[in-house]
């Protein structure tokens, strides 16, 4: 399972860009699913038994709105140069 955000969110009135980020199931472990980023980030882990696609969907959004917030505070620490 993948599944993907990105490629431009906006936040208040600022638009960010980042890009695509791919999330997939690394189903390695017979008990346990653990979601990653395509760089094999840990985003969350479900008992297999538990696990709803709902749950897998909101911890996506959670992650990827994480991502946009640290994103908007690194752009707002950039010097300008004007």
């Amino acid at each position: 399972m993948t599944a993907g955000l990105g490629g431009g969110e906006s936040v208040a009135d600022e638009t960010l860009l980042l890009p695509k980020i791919d999330y997939y199931l690394d189903e390695s472990e017979p008990d346990i699913l653990v979601l990653r980023r395509q760089d094999d980030a840990f985003v969350a882990a479900f008992s297999v038994q538990g696990a709803t696609k709902e749950g897998m969907l909101e911890a996506t959004k959670e992650d990827y709105r994480a991502l946009v917030e640290a994103n908007k505070n690194i752009s707002r620490q950039a010097p300008s140069h004007d």
